[in-house]
């Protein structure tokens, strides 16, 4: 136990780390202390919210599930899951909206708080690593404040954890069927050379990078983040779908496919390696653990221009599922086998990424009585130069170019949400187009 942690803290337990939180303990950007890390969701209550019956049940999530009372540390080479035996202390604080400091001329005094919480990293020596902030605007309205290492949860932890709040508030007393705890989940058998020769053929040589080099240590603003969002009609998702069910494909190995076309089309890069966020649980009795497990599955795919959508849709569809059958090889065994250093951001692997979810999680959350509508908070701080997100939401799609504004400024990410989405639209309307004519290749490189 150091000086800086709460004697409450002082009974715990120890426990490997598994390989996905081991990853972001050591990303190379981690000491940058920029939050880039911080998964916050902002909730405004409207209705008479018992403040002290919701405390209570954010507190159970953290006796429920012991990751959320967790610290970590490195231990060598390996990283640890330090669990405590109580909440962390400062895991819950209640503030009134007048004493809040004043926000800048365009934001008020919560909007300035949210950017704080978001641009602010939680310690994962000390804790806590869930914090929640609810701030009283009135008596009948309520902002809430979820902040989450990233290390300990994602996007199917958070639906758990929207379930398991629901229980707790409505019934404080609920007897909830016991959870399966993130230290339990056994680790994965070795990787078989097979899997591992499958990568380091799939990723040698390395594929040029399609964008801009940005360093950090020239320019401390290089990865400051800029997001450009939009939805897809009705109409498109309808289209969309059907081309999916033509071509036994997925909606998301559509727009993945539609990624590539772009991406070509916009940097002139045929030949681009992306990484993919995967969840990595492959055993149905770790499907309601809430913890990190997500890996990053590298896509690689090199787009010809006078190949129909049909072929690269193929393509795609047969690479993407060779890639996920083998996602459980470690990111960094995959780099070291390459002979690459983890702390090197020059690397082509990290420059853009692809996100899919088909569920819109983010707006499950229920309250009993109260009305709960979440605000969509965006990233402060961009994690790689370009990376596409997209989520399904109310039968449309809603989507998201979140970029690095010292690689991909504003007005080129609006540009690439406009190239996408006439592309998709070209793909789905004549699936027999030419690469090159479903985006009107213009024939300059964002580089130049």
């Amino acid at each position: 136990m150091t000086e800086q942690q709460s004697p409450a803290l002082s009974t715990a337990r120890v426990f490997a780390a598994n390989a996905s939180q081991h990853r972001l303990v050591v990303h190379p950007r981690r000491p940058a202390a920029d939050g880039m890390f911080n998964v916050l969701t902002r909730l405004q209550l409207t209705g008479p919210l018992d403040t002290g019956r919701l405390e209570r049940a954010l507190r159970q999530l953290a006796v429920r599930h012991a990751v959320l009372r967790s610290t970590f540390a490195l231990h060598g080479d390996q990283t640890v899951q330090i669990t405590h035996a109580e909440p962390h202390p400062d895991l819950f604080r209640l503030i009134d909206q007048h004493s809040l400091p004043a926000g800048t001329a365009d934001e008020s005094p919560v909007d300035a708080l949210a950017v704080r919480l978001q641009s602010t990293p939680l310690s994962l020596d000390h804790g806590p690593v869930f914090q929640c902030t609810l701030v009283r605007v009135t008596e009948d309205a309520h902002e809430l404040f979820l902040v989450v290492d990233h290390v300990v949860i994602d996007e199917r932890s958070k639906a758990i954890l929207i379930k398991d709040l629901q229980a707790y508030y409505t019934d404080p007393d609920a007897e909830l069927d016991p959870a399966p705890q993130l230290h339990e989940v056994p680790p994965r058998e070795e990787v078989s050379a097979e899997d591992l020769d499958y990568w380091t053929q799939r990723l040698t040589p390395l594929s040029p990078r399609p964008l801009p080099d940005v360093s950090p240590q020239q320019d401390p603003d290089a990865f400051t983040a800029g997001v450009v969002h939009f939805t897809l009609t009705a109409d498109t998702t309808a289209a969309l779908d059907r081309t999916a069910a033509a071509h036994r494909a997925t909606p998301f190995s559509v727009m993945l496919a539609v990624y590539y076309a772009v991406l070509w089309d916009w940097t002139g890069t045929a030949n681009t390696t992306m990484f993919v966020p995967t969840d990595s649980r492959s055993e149905e009795q770790h499907f309601d653990t809430v913890g990190f497990f997500q890996t990053a599955t590298f896509m690689r795919y090199e787009v010809r221009p006078d190949e129909s959508f049909a072929t690269l849709l193929d393509g795609v569809k047969r690479m993407a599922t060779a890639a996920h059958a083998r996602r459980h090889v470690p990111m960094l065994q995959i780099l070291d086998a390459l002979g690459l250093e983890y702390g090197d951001l020059r690397h082509p692997v990290y420059q853009t990424g692809f996100s899919y979810s088909s569920n819109d999680i983010d707006n499950g959350w229920q309250l009993d009585g109260i009305q709960v509508e979440n605000v969509l908070s965006y990233p402060t701080v961009a994690q790689i130069e370009l990376l596409f997100e997209v989520m399904r939401s109310h039968g449309m799609y809603r989507c998201e170019v979140v970029h690095a504004l010292g690689a991909v400024d504003h007005q080129a990410a609006e540009d690439f949400a406009r190239r996408f989405q006439s592309a998709l639209a070209a793909a789905t309307e004549d699936p027999t187009r030419t690469v090159s004519a479903l985006t009107g290749r213009i024939g300059e490189a964002l580089s130049s």
